[in-house]
């Protein structure tokens, strides 16, 4: 806090007891506005109360039910942090321009209504207001948006998995540059509702929630995992009876038995009223556990039951075991890999992913290659879709011509009508275990849909051509590759020469 000079002894003690307790400063001086509009002075919720101090770490990450109020603490938080500590750098990012607009709305009404008389007292005011941050006498600024260059005290992420999904480029650009602006030491706290078991906020999730499972003692770098759930939340109550179903009846007891909680009527009934206006969406919007916070119904998903039973598992690759791949081949399109292996037991496992668009088929023997020096993969076979024997590259020769010849041992995947390689995918969905790295590949599972007509207001049995679409297809010709024309050479020969993947010698990649 600001020093002051000499102060009555009334003031003083205010300083000692009130001013000098950032948790009073939190509880008292931040106006808010309300559910219903109305201003009213912040009072911290029980999350928020959680949040603030039963956690210490200074890298949270928080998964959690909707409106428990993180980001409004935290937007409090930091602007508290610059008001009473001269020279204080903190950046706040959203996940959208109108989102973020907002956020500026609610600093400047924290700011506007802030007590006058305590300002006067540290002798504090604002120098600059702009697009760029709130700029204040004692050196201090808190800023909403691109922190890149920046170094910063504290960053709040808030919703980073909208982020992810909506702005892939933007979540590349927070973990390479707002999130390097922050030093070893300082703070960073992520808060986001799921939106699927992929990308960079169940990426970060997942890494930090294993520590905490292991008891690990954190490191600075490491964040510490807070879950968040519905049942926390005082909100969450309903005092007026709703008929509680069988299966919903069931779920309650399981619930109690399995966390060992007990819940009261009113939050069954709260639950019972909220999933009936969510449906699909309601263990992702206010979850039980983390694991249902990261299930995710896309309306006209081809895969949708299938993601939800989905094996994801780390550390899959056998260095035993020879590395696979299926095609995607885009002409002027995107070109994706899938890298697999098939284990004795006949099961597949997905270990690795590569897409790219708008270069020959000699850039991807060259990565494919690379990879393989990087990891110490021994490739086998790579499944193909049937119509590269009669697509030509180039005049006299076809794809399968040119694959054969870079030393792909390729495989024709069987001929098929969509619909029948769906129902094979949704076969081997069932299967195959997948790892976590496989960013596109979850999403695309996650995300394949049935076109909509929007006249009739029906889904058609045809798949949206998207970013998922090229995956997708992808994994489809890897189901109905090890459904029709199955892999039975798994084993990597011992005087295999691991530099040489497809009989040439690549130097000097790094991938």
């Amino acid at each position: 806090m600001s020093k002051l000079g000499a102060v009555s002894a009334e003031i003083q003690e205010f300083i000692d007891t009130k001013l000098s307790s950032k948790f009073w400063r939190l509880n008292n001086l931040y106006t808010i506005k309300d559910k219903d509009g109305k201003e009213r002075i912040l009072k911290l919720n029980h999350s928020q109360t959680k949040v603030l101090q039963k956690f210490r770490h200074n890298k949270k990450i928080i998964l959690k039910s909707r409106q428990q109020g993180i980001s409004t603490l935290y937007l409090a938080y930091n602007l508290d942090e610059c008001i009473f500590t001269p020279g204080y750098e903190a950046g706040i990012q959203s996940y959208g321009q109108k989102e973020a607009d907002k956020l500026v709305d609610r600093a400047e009404l924290m700011w506007d209504r802030f007590p006058k008389e305590i300002l006067a007292m540290i002798s504090l005011s604002i120098q600059k207001n702009n697009s760029t941050g709130m700029f204040f006498s004692n050196g201090s600024v808190l800023k909403i948006g691109n922190f890149r260059g920046d170094t910063l005290q504290s960053l709040h992420v808030s919703e980073l998995a909208k982020i992810v999904k909506k702005s892939p480029e933007k979540a590349k650009e927070l973990k390479t540059g707002a999130f390097q602006a922050v030093s070893v030491k300082n703070k960073i706290t992520i808060e986001s509702t799921a939106e699927g078991a992929s990308g960079l906020f169940y990426d970060i999730w997942t890494r930090a929630e294993r520590l905490q499972r292991a008891g690990i003692k954190l490191s600075p770098l490491d964040f510490e995992a807070i879950f968040l759930p519905w049942y926390d939340d005082p909100d969450c109550n309903l005092y007026h009876e709703q008929t509680v179903g069988e299966s919903q009846q069931k779920y309650f007891s399981t619930l109690e038995s399995e966390i060992g909680i007990k819940l009261e009527n009113s939050q069954k009934w709260w639950y019972v009223a909220k999933e009936d206006e969510l449906g699909e969406d309601m263990k992702r919007e206010y979850p039980s556990t983390p694991e249902e916070a990261f299930l995710q119904s896309i309306e006209g998903a081809y895969y949708g039951k299938e993601y939800k039973k989905l094996v994801i598992k780390e550390n899959l690759y056998d260095s035993n075991l020879k590395v696979h791949h299926s095609f995607d081949l885009g002409m002027n399109d995107t070109f994706t890999i899938g890298l697999f292996q098939i284990h004795p037991d006949g099961k597949p496992k997905i270990i690795g992913e590569f897409g790219d668009n708008g270069n020959g088929l000699e850039y991807y023997r060259d990565i494919l290659t690379a990879i393989a020096n990087k990891y110490g993969f021994t490739y086998g076979q790579t499944y193909v879709p049937h119509d590269i024997k009669v697509k030509e590259l180039i005049a006299g020769k076809t794809r399968w011509d040119a694959l054969r010849e870079l030393g792909f041992d390729t495989v024709l995947v069987k001929k098929h009508k969509i619909m029948d390689g769906i129902e094979a995918t949704r076969e081997f969905l069932r299967e195959v275990e997948i790892d976590p790295s496989c960013n596109m590949i979850l999403s695309s599972i996650q995300n394949y849909r049935k076109k909509y007509d929007d006249r009739y207001k029906v889904f058609l049995d045809a798949p949206v051509h998207d970013e998922y679409s090229h995956y997708a297809d992808m994994i489809r010709y890897m189901a109905m590759g090890c459904k029709y024309s199955p892999i039975t050479d798994i084993y990597v020969q011992s005087s295999y020469n691991k530099s040489n993947s497809f009989g040439i010698d690549i130097v000097g990649y790094d991938v």
